[in-house]
């Protein structure tokens, strides 16, 4: 087990290792057989490291076995006390690297298998990913494209196990300009995409009648929504689209053509207030009204955007990931951890929260003013049954998260802050989660199988039924810090909190994960982990049965 205080300066502790360790007087070695000075040696460091191999000019040179005093192992060639040529480093916590070095760093053509089942294969540079390359993730996905300094960036092609890929532009590792994603099912949206998100957007491939008016032949079908209401009309798989019917839970009622699980198209919107609207709507949106009226359509001249879930509890999150801070130490996963999150938000586990409820704040997005308005945007849509959520992944000091602007005194994000945003809204269910050194301190749409439909409408029920309250998850005490894993490849808080949030903190086994399992949950896991040098704790006035996820397992 590798851990790294996010405090320290990792490369530069190693770049210090080489140099002490290849820069010590050889005399100093201990020589346990030949000379070290010519040919095959096996040598002893004052570091605590020992080669076993072959030296030129008194230094190492040809191929030889390095076992570094932290657990690493190095098999291959050398130049010059160089790692340099073909090798293999089998690092501590599991990871293992085979391919070419150049000069002490992974550069070349090589392979990295992690410790959590992923693997990359194809170009480094200065020991990151850089060029053309494959990374397949331990779920199945796999990107195959360019990679520019460890992130996905350029042309690439991303597989998913759905069958669905996307064949377009990349930069930091998410979906950036132009692009086309292809569904099992053969339909096809393209444009351009920014960090992730459709914004310009088409369906390819697609008469413009289908657009209004499904096909003679279109299969016809149902489809219900979390919220109880129902689609009756035309289906493109499994989805709902072309003409139809949508039986709204609270009583309005549509009747029109539909797409992306909103009215889309001719069609007429029969309030329950005895309001009827005809118009032309796009995702959604209204456009405007219909040409000609139809039957007892009130043709109006404006119209507020139709929702496919109405009324009923929602679930609002703000989720941040900090790791390339310009002013302090960087990090290495937090901002993956952030994304992994968001993606878990996303996922029926997590509530399948739809775009317009959730956002996502990576690095330079993250900053102290950026923050604190898109709390007071996304939380001010909350109503008395809602639910927000903050998430939060960086560096932590006493009193306050660190945000990418925090120079080393002003734009520290205070607790009281964030506390202070949390109570301005009017949402019934409260969650703070923040994987931050020093963090305890801070309080003294899609279509789903029938499995995850049934376990979502659960989860939301369960909001109803609780008594709310605010809740504040801190990875960490207040006097402590928090820490990153290599062999995990993430922050150990927010790793054991989405696997235990997937469903291993379902002790009861009623597949509602409350706030109180989770806690009990990555308290036990992480103390055990870190050999109780991180102690997650749980403070504010809540339900201890307010829910946090479900699992559809």
């Amino acid at each position: 087990m590798k851990m790294v205080n996010r405090s320290n300066l990792v490369a530069l502790l190693n770049v210090l290792f080489v140099f002490v360790l290849f820069n010590t007087p050889l005399f100093a070695q201990k020589c346990l057989s030949g000379d070290c000075y010519e040919s095959f040696s096996i040598c002893e460091y004052p570091s605590g490291a020992r080669y076993v191999g072959n030296f030129k000019n008194g230094l190492i040179n040809g191929k030889g076995t390095l076992y570094f005093s932290n657990g690493n192992k190095y098999s291959g060639d050398f130049k010059n006390q160089y790692r340099d040529g073909d090798g293999v480093l089998n690092y501590a916590n599991g990871d293992v690297y085979k391919g070419q070095f150049r000069k002490g760093k992974l550069e070349g053509k090589g392979t990295f298998h992690y410790i959590n089942g992923d693997i990359y294969q194809g170009d480094w540079f200065n020991n990151l990913s850089h060029g053309n390359g494959t990374y397949t993730y331990n779920d199945g996905n796999k990107y195959v494209g360019n990679f520019v300094n460890g992130k996905m960036e350029g042309d690439g092609t991303m597989y998913y196990t759905d069958g669905t890929t996307y064949v377009g532009s990349w930069k930091n590792s998410k979906k950036n300009g132009y692009g086309t994603l292809t569904k099992s099912d053969g339909r096809k949206w393209e444009g351009e995409w920014t960090d992730g998100s459709l914004t310009t957007k088409q369906e390819a491939n697609e008469s413009k009648k289908q657009k209004t008016k499904p096909a003679d032949n279109q299969p016809t079908g149902e489809y219900t929504y979390l919220d109880g209401s129902r689609w009756v009309g035309g289906m493109i798989g499994s989805y709902p689209e072309g003409n139809g019917t949508c039986y709204y839970a609270d009583g309005d009622k549509y009747v029109g053509g539909w797409k992306e699980h909103a009215p889309h198209g001719e069609g007429v919107m029969y309030y329950k207030n005895g309001r009827v609207v005809g118009a032309v709507w796009e995702y959604g949106q209204y456009v405007r009204a219909l040409d000609a009226p139809k039957e007892s359509v009130v043709l109006a001249e404006n119209s507020n955007n139709v929702p496919v879930v109405s009324k009923g509890v929602k679930i609002w999150a703000l989720v941040v990931g900090v790791a390339a801070y310009p002013h302090m130490p960087p990090l290495k996963f937090t901002d993956d951890d952030a994304n992994r999150y968001y993606t878990f938000l996303k996922s029926p586990e997590g509530g399948a929260l739809p775009d317009n409820q959730i956002n996502l704040l990576i690095d330079e997005d993250a900053t102290h003013d950026n923050i604190l308005a898109n709390m007071k945007s996304i939380f001010s849509n909350a109503d008395e049954n809602d639910v927000i959520m903050f998430y939060f992944s960086g560096h932590g000091i006493d009193g306050a998260f660190v945000p990418y602007d925090f120079d080393g005194y002003y734009n520290r994000l205070t607790h009281e802050e964030v506390k202070a945003a949390l109570a301005e809204s009017k949402a019934k269910h409260k969650v703070c989660i923040a994987d931050a050194c020093h963090s305890g301190s801070m309080w003294a749409a899609k279509g789903f199988t029938v499995a995850e439909q049934t376990a979502l409408n659960k989860y939301y029920k369960a909001f109803e039924n609780s008594n709310g309250g605010t809740a504040l998850l801190m990875s960490s005490r207040g006097s402590e810090n928090s820490l990153e894993d290599h062999g995990l490849r993430a922050g150990i808080f927010s790793y054991f909190l989405i696997k235990g949030m997937k469903g291993e903190a379902d002790f009861n086994f009623d597949r509602i994960i409350s706030i109180q399992e989770i806690f009990l949950y990555t308290s036990k896991k992480v103390k055990e982990y870190t050999l109780n040098q991180q102690q997650p704790t749980i403070s504010g006035s809540f339900d201890k049965n307010m829910p946090i996820a479900v699992s559809v397992r």
